[in-house]
């Protein structure tokens, strides 16, 4: 049970996802996505140095820009 950031995961992982520090708009933007605190979801890929990261949150595929995705803290 290690906390990191959803950038340092491996690809095809299926990590937990245990909190989001960009504040209550970023929380709120996710959670209509389907990220939210305590979900489970796979991470997909990660394209080149500060490209998006690709994640499966239930039957849905996301893409999360860089920034976003260094604010998301999840467990392996």
């Amino acid at each position: 049970m290690k906390k990191i950031s959803l950038l340092q995961a491996g690809e095809n992982e299926k990590i937990k996802i245990l909190e989001i520090l960009g504040g209550s708009n970023l929380e709120r933007r996710l959670m209509s996505m389907g990220v939210y605190k305590g979900k489970e979801v796979v991470k997909l890929s990660h394209i080149g140095l500060r490209g998006p990261v690709v994640i499966k949150s239930g039957r849905s595929i996301l893409a999360l820009g860089h920034g976003v995705a260094a604010k998301i803290i999840v467990e392996r």
